[in-house]
């Protein structure tokens, strides 16, 4: 049962993130399509897990009524998988150039997506103390006649920019069956 939830996981994170499973993909790689109009969530991620090499992750997951806790060391390569929602939500794309409003209220910035423009990526919230990344969280809602998901997804920093926790929590509901709940809550320790 452990293996089908994990697997369940996975499909998930793909299905809400709209990103398919090739192996050509786990890699982020250079696009020339990229632009610098937004958060640079991917670079940013990038350093962090090069920075979190070694760290034992511990997770909890829960999949409806089920739960499962998890101890590892993730290297690179799973790092990038366990936090591919977050890699998959940077919307520094050229298709996405104008499609959201950003504003900064204090140590907050917000893009928020503009009514009436389409992307599944509806808000990222960064949140600095003292100048450094404390908080990042990321709204991601797609819906269609058939199908709708929702996922909430929230990476934590510590004092040092250092990930310290990631959390996320989704629904989906496809027309003809029994909506699922995923809840992860994920903390690192050094």
């Amino acid at each position: 049962m452990k293996s089908a939830l994990k697997g369940f996981f996975w499909v998930f994170v793909a299905i809400c993130s709209g990103v398919s499973c090739n192996k050509e993909e786990q890699v982020p790689f250079s696009n020339p399509t990229q632009i610098d109009a937004y958060f640079p969530l991917t670079d940013f991620l990038e350093q962090k897990i090069e920075n979190s090499s070694g760290d034992e992750v511990i997770k909890t997951i829960r999949f409806n009524e089920e739960e499962e806790r998890v101890k590892f060391i993730p290297d690179t390569a799973t790092w990038r998988k366990e936090l591919d929602f977050f890699f998959q939500a940077d919307i520094n794309k050229a298709a996405l150039a104008s499609a959201y409003l950003t504003k900064e209220e204090g140590q907050m910035l917000i893009h928020s997506l503009k009514p009436g423009e389409k992307n599944n990526i509806r808000e990222i919230k960064v949140v600095k103390k003292g100048g450094k990344v404390s908080e990042i969280g990321v709204v991601a809602i797609k819906d269609n006649l058939f199908y709708h998901s929702e996922v909430y997804g929230e990476l934590a920093f510590d004092e040092n920019e250092n990930l310290s926790s990631y959390s996320m929590e989704g629904i989906q509901k496809v027309w003809f069956l029994a909506g699922t709940s995923l809840e992860v809550q994920a903390d690192i320790a050094e």
